[in-house]
């Protein structure tokens, strides 16, 4: 049914949840002084996350009332029920996957991605593939390959975390141009179920947020523009399944950042509360 006006506003409003990933906080502040798992945790549930990002790790298991949203890399069948497994044990609200390698083919993927579909199925947890350098999804023309194969395989859409931050830098793309590439093709967004929302312009897939005065940098402007296009098309959505996004800030092993990029945890943090007010109607 076409959404008209009238009943599009009767809608509930989607929540946005944010997650904090521990590689923000992977030794940090430094490498002799890193932050106990306890202090990592409270840091994330005082900067009013929702939930922590992260691989299967037994200290959740000590998260308290924070949700989980699990992360795992998957190149072939004999490592998914492990995987799986690992992160439904912790209570993971669902689970991102980084699939293959940038030289796997369409045909072993998309075997994997069904197998990955039938396991994630019988244990009643949410997946969704992962665009990301370095994997099977490392451009939009393979990611769309990989949905219309699985599509015609299973009659299913197969679930995406849109990380547009590899398609900006594969694309080089200008500030000022981000959505009305990033955009396209349109399959790969209405697939979408989770977001990785780093700070990225179209040369480097993650950029500073705050300047050595505090301030937000010019780079960080531009790229706020991306994240309101992207939020004002997901609340076109008939849906009330929050929207489950990682401001995903890298600090350490491996280090995106430059030694000159400022506080990761300090960049996270605002990336967060901007998005929370770019969210609000």
């Amino acid at each position: 049914m076409a959404l008209t006006s009238q009943n599009r506003h009767s809608i509930p409003p989607r929540d946005l949840w944010l997650f904090a990933t521990l590689w923000s906080l992977r030794q940090y502040p430094t490498k002799e002084s890193e932050w106990s798992w306890t202090k990592k945790l409270t840091a994330i549930r005082e900067a009013n996350f929702e939930g922590v990002f992260s691989p299967p790790l037994p200290i959740l298991a000590n998260r308290g009332d924070l949700h989980y949203l699990a992360v795992t890399s998957l190149d072939s069948t004999s490592q998914v029920e492990s995987a799986l497994h690992a992160a439904k044990e912790l209570g993971a609200i669902a689970i991102d996957i980084q699939l293959g390698d940038y030289d796997s083919t369409l045909d072993d993927m998309v075997t994997l991605a069904i197998y990955i579909r039938d396991a994630a199925h019988d244990l009643a947890l949410p997946f969704a593939i992962e665009t990301h350098r370095n994997t099977f999804t490392e451009t939009p023309e393979v990611t769309l390959a990989l949905l219309q194969e699985f599509h015609q395989k299973t009659g299913e859409t197969l679930p995406l975390c849109l990380d547009h931050s590899h398609f900006a830098v594969v694309r080089h793309l200008a500030p000022g141009t981000f959505w009305k590439h990033l955009s396209k093709p349109t399959e790969l967004l209405t697939a979408a179920t989770q977001f990785h929302l780093r700070p990225f312009n179209g040369h480097h897939c993650q950029i500073p947020v705050l300047n050595a005065d505090g301030q937000r940098t010019p780079e960080y402007y531009d790229w706020q523009e991306y994240p309101a296009e992207l939020f004002a098309y997901l609340k076109t959505q008939s849906t009330t399944t929050p929207v489950l996004a990682v401001p995903e800030l890298g600090h350490a092993a491996p280090a995106y950042g430059l030694s000159v990029f400022g506080d990761t945890w300090l960049d996270a943090q605002t990336v967060a509360r901007d998005l929370r007010k770019l969210w609000r109607p």
